[in-house]
């Protein structure tokens, strides 16, 4: 059809929900808005209209993986690509849905998702009766470019594609800090910044070789994308099946089809009032884990409500309650020091609400590389060293940061 629907669901159903039907014919917007959440789905039933949809994924929920296969590419070697990344992953491999994006010559482009995720975006379109043939990660339907990532902003988060099957999704936040650190992965490379053009304003973003494009709407950059886009994530197992010639089967009278019919409505409502039911089991029981794993509460008598409390009041902490020593400004404040000091890589970050104080992990080439970008943030903060070793020709060290009084 030349009309199609295309919808970018977020990564929790409390997150907004943005759709846009595209005209590829006439090249231009039929319709669009914003839904607050995944519960008011059912109310692009009437906008799907028959058009085909297309269902875009955050890309923060996926990860990019490169594979090279010892030879050419046969079922048995796709069917062992969740093994060969098996070390790379922090999940269990039978907790992940593996999807083929690319082959190139013995080289395999992989995006890894959860099959929570996958089965969590599913289920939101069976409750809203929407059919979804195509689950995209958005950042591979912006504009691509051997010479530059494309980026844009959406709902206060940058999304950014940086080669032709990998990407990410970045809270504006953090966008500063991440990019800081991907720009210098490899210490010795001696190439300049990664070039970035944003089809985004750029008017508060200070970060070098950023390039102003043409300012474009997010969900309309997206969808002519995602029209023409050959990545499907619905693969394997959640591949959809092809829809049946109803006209072979009309021979089998009228009392057959209602029968099914009937049939198959008191099983769909089972299934589905289980599989509710379930899900809500699980939700509240990841939320209080998660809340366990992270905060570590001495007494754990919550309600899913209470959790969520105190989870913002947490998330208020790290912002610092409007000072300048909250978690989220200390990164911001560092991102210019990790730009300065291309040798240093981070390892691990963690603060101390209570202290105000972030203690950094990090490794260097070498011993003066460390002390001098000891001396940098001196400059801003007070900071505290402690013991450097050295482990794989780098040395290693860890740094007490905290504001100056």
């Amino acid at each position: 059809m030349s009309e199609q629907l295309v919808v970018r669901l977020g990564s929790e159903s409390r997150q907004a929900i943005h759709w846009l039907v595209w005209s590829t014919v006439e090249s231009e917007i039929i319709a669009s808005g914003v839904l607050t959440c995944a519960a008011e789905l059912i109310e692009l039933k009437s906008r799907a209209g028959g058009r085909p949809i297309i269902a875009l994924v955050p890309s923060c929920d996926i990860t990019f993986k490169e594979v090279e296969l010892p030879g050419r590419s046969n079922k048995q070697l796709l069917n062992a690509l969740p093994y060969m990344l098996e070390q790379e992953l922090s999940s269990d491999i039978d907790k992940l849905h593996f999807s083929v994006l690319s082959k190139v010559a013995n080289t395999v482009s992989v995006a890894v998702i959860a099959h929570d995720k996958m089965q969590q975006w599913q289920s939101w379109l069976l409750d809203a009766e929407l059919v979804c043939e195509k689950f995209i990660p958005d950042a591979l339907t912006l504009p691509y470019s051997d010479e530059s990532w494309s980026a844009i902003e959406l709902d206060g988060q940058w999304i950014i594609r940086q080669t032709r099957t990998q990407g990410m999704c970045i809270e504006t936040a953090l966008l500063g800090f991440v990019l800081a650190t991907a720009d210098h992965v490899d210490v010795d490379s001696e190439s300049a910044v990664q070039t970035v053009t944003s089809y985004s304003a750029i008017d508060n973003i200070e970060l070098d070789n950023w390039h102003q494009h043409t300012i474009e709407l997010p969900m309309k950059l997206c969808a002519e994308g995602a029209v023409t886009s050959r990545y499907n994530l619905l693969q394997g197992e959640y591949k959809i099946a092809r829809k049946e010639n109803v006209a072979l089967k009309l021979w089998r009278g009228t009392a057959i089809a209602a029968g099914l019919a009937i049939v198959m409505i008191f099983v769909n409502q089972f299934v589905t009032l289980n599989k509710l039911e379930q899900q809500q089991m699980v939700l509240e029981n990841e939320i209080k884990q998660v809340y366990k794993t992270v905060f570590k509460p001495k007494k754990m008598r919550l309600n899913a409500r209470l959790v969520k409390k105190q989870m913002q009041r947490r998330l208020d902490d790290l912002r610092g309650g409007g000072d300048n020593s909250g978690f989220l400004v200390m990164l911001s404040q560092l991102t210019p020091t990790f730009k300065q000091s291309p040798g240093i890589k981070p390892i691990s970050v963690r603060f101390d609400t209570k202290l105000a104080t972030l203690r950094l992990q990090a490794s260097a080439v070498d011993f003066q590389a460390f002390d001098q970008f000891k001396l940098s943030l001196s400059t801003q903060f007070d900071v505290e060293q402690g013991t450097l070793s050295q482990r794989n020709g780098r040395v290693q060290g860890t740094l007490d940061i905290k504001g100056k009084k």
